[in-house]
């Protein structure tokens, strides 16, 4: 089975077995992300993809996923380039609840300096820490392409109250933010926030509770609840 740590966000795998009521066997545990877990049909060799946000997803095997060894290097090109960092970041929204979230810094990154800001909110985000972002560009915030252009990118995890999805989003994001802006890096000016869809729907609530964010761009959001329901 695999296996999550809800607080440090670190992944792996368990064994577990159907006819008794012993506590899970933990075989692998790790900050990385791995991909799904083969394994070789009359040998115990195993076959998985492993990667970090810096570290490309090569091909790791071993007869003991313990103790795995890299057999692929897949992208040896990013090697001539300068990468950015993640960093998982916790708060307390304004109802008191704990929350996490991901912060990608640029490469070189003085904390010293203030850097413009970019929010990308959808749902949960902080169980992506150990993602691997190859620079796209796409419809939704790129954090890898933003933080290389000297961007820092906030993802905050939002606590949801049934039936109130925008003021959930306000008092989740907002606090986060806040938090951010008091390490001194952020600039307060320089703050944007960007939702696609259902994040688009929330990103246009909170533009009209706060002025925090100086632009916004909500992509394909959600415009008619009742059209939407179901």
């Amino acid at each position: 089975l695999r296996g999550f740590n809800q607080e440090t966000k670190s992944q792996g795998f368990v064994r577990d077995w159907l006819n008794t009521r012993r506590r899970p066997e933990v075989l692998l545990v790790a900050d990385a992300s791995f991909g799904s877990l083969q394994k070789a049909d009359d040998a115990e060799q195993y076959l998985v993809t492993k990667g970090t946000y810096a570290d490309f997803p090569n091909l790791h095997t071993g007869s003991d996923l313990a103790k795995l060894t890299r057999i692929s290097d897949a992208n040896p090109q990013q090697k001539d380039y300068a990468w950015g960092t993640v960093e998982l970041v916790s708060w307390h929204s304004a109802d008191g609840v704990p929350l996490k979230g991901l912060l990608y810094k640029p490469e070189n990154f003085d904390s010293t300096k203030q850097y413009p800001m970019v929010v990308y909110h959808y749902e949960q985000l902080s169980q992506n820490l150990h993602n691997y972002v190859p620079p796209t560009g796409r419809n939704v915030i790129n954090a890898t392409h933003y933080a290389s252009n000297g961007y820092l990118v906030f993802m905050p995890d939002i606590h949801y109250d049934e039936g109130y999805p925008g003021p959930s989003a306000l008092k989740s994001i907002v606090p986060g933010v806040n938090m951010l802006l008091g390490r001194g890096y952020v600039d307060p000016k320089g703050i944007g926030i960007q939702g696609q869809s259902w994040g688009g729907y929330q990103g246009l609530y909170m533009i009209t509770q706060t002025s925090i964010f100086s632009a916004a761009m909500l992509g394909a959001p959600v415009v008619n609840m009742t059209s939407a329901y179901g």
